[in-house]
């Protein structure tokens, strides 16, 4: 079996072309780090018949999937893109069906002195998402011909070959126009990295002709935002994350605790609830309700907060709706920090007396949940005994949760 194979821009596929892609160091050209990497080659087959071509040949187009996501995408501290390509099925002119049964009644009648000839032509989109988003999408097809004869008449030889050569040559495709795409957004982003203008870099982050570049533009405002004035930068985040929520992780320190949660509840406006004399219980019994969750604070975290002015309560009901469903595993250093005079992972308590509050509400509220979540014990007795060692830890810490 041999085989040409060409980009859709007729750049043909060698084996020097896929040996130097192979060997050559990373080129990263997309401004995103690597995510999950799908090659979907036969969505039209059944899904036995689709494990089959992904175990044999040893390399799948998965593998070479994965192999041009390293390539492509950085490594290190950037937002995480996945990349999706998919193959459709191909739709065989006459001309082709008819160049494929000539040529194989002319091989089953001379011994495969005169070759089969197959023309290959395909289509396939890729599909680039970060955090759910669609960042990129575009079409392109590459095509061929597999020749079977005695003697090669194709570039690339062997079934191996010919295969990773038909998976290159869509990736290629793709990695043309993806080039492309990215170089023409460069000048713009270059603007954008000289700015120190809030406003301008804003309005980026909504601009369709941004899409590459659009997290290293959101990075760089969070930078310049940190140079301003408290009450200003603050305005400024609560405006922008309610349009883009994924820019409080680039908010610098604290800061961006209070602009994560739900839309209309994130702690900034718990906080302003606060002001407006709303009682804790109330907030904490909107938080638990709506279900959403926040974080797991640090005891660090959990004094700032309650710094700026939130109740140890409500601190609490974040932590509570951001638990996850309690581990097996991580019950022995919670049981052991809620037992008396148990220091396991404990933190020093600060001065202040709401920070310390909300610290042993945060312990408090570890311990409690592996109380809850006791293996083997039908009738409550553990729990029992468990839940009266922590509200004698506890119980005097002003927490509302027992």
């Amino acid at each position: 079996m041999s085989a040409n194979y060409y980009t859709e821009q007729g750049t043909p596929i060698t084996q020097d072309t896929i040996d130097l892609f192979n060997t050559n160091p990373n080129n990263p050209i997309i401004p995103y780090a690597k995510g999950k990497a799908t090659y979907n080659a036969y969505p039209w087959a059944s899904e036995r018949i689709q494990r089959a071509f992904d175990e044999k040949p040893r390399s799948s187009a998965n593998d070479e999937m994965a192999r041009a996501a390293d390539y492509w995408l950085h490594d290190g501290d950037m937002p995480p893109l996945d990349i999706t390509v998919t193959r459709h099925r191909p739709k065989n002119s006459v001309g082709t069906v008819a160049t494929v049964l000539v040529t194989t009644l002319g091989c089953t009648f001379s011994l495969c002195l005169v070759p089969v000839v197959s023309p290959q032509h395909f289509d396939t989109t890729i599909e680039m998402r970060s955090e759910g988003e669609l960042v990129y999408s575009a079409n392109a097809h590459y095509r061929g011909t597999l020749f079977m004869s005695w003697f090669p008449l194709g570039k690339l030889r062997g079934t191996q070959k010919v295969t990773d050569a038909a998976w290159y040559a869509s990736f290629f495709s793709h990695e043309e126009k993806l080039t492309r795409s990215i170089v023409a957004e460069e000048p713009l982003y270059d603007s954008l990295k000289k700015s120190k203008d809030v406003d301008k870099l804003a309005a980026a982050l909504d601009n369709p002709q941004l899409k590459f570049y659009r997290p290293l533009v959101s990075t760089h405002l969070a930078e310049v935002l940190a140079g301003k004035k408290r009450n200003e930068r603050l305005k400024a985040y609560a405006a922008i994350v309610e349009r883009h929520p994924e820019f409080a992780d680039d908010i610098h320190g604290n800061e961006r605790l209070l602009f994560i949660g739900p839309a209309d509840l994130r702690v900034m406006d718990v906080l302003k609830e606060t002001y407006r004399k709303r009682s804790a219980p109330a907030m904490a019994a909107s938080i638990k309700a709506a279900g959403q969750p926040y974080a797991l604070f640090t005891p660090e975290e959990s004094s700032w907060l309650t710094k700026e002015g939130l109740p140890a309560d409500v601190v609490a009901a974040m932590i509570e709706a951001s638990e996850p469903k309690a581990a097996p595993g991580g019950s022995a250093a919670l049981m052991a920090a809620a037992a008396p005079g148990g220091q396991v992972g404990a933190q020093p308590v600060a001065g202040n007396t709401l920070e310390a509050t909300a610290t042993e509400c945060s312990k408090a509220y570890a311990a409690k949940k592996v109380c809850e979540t006791l293996p083997g014990d039908p009738f409550g007795l553990l729990m029992r005994g468990c839940m009266a060692q922590v509200k004698k830890k506890f119980g005097g810490s002003g927490c509302s949760i027992f």
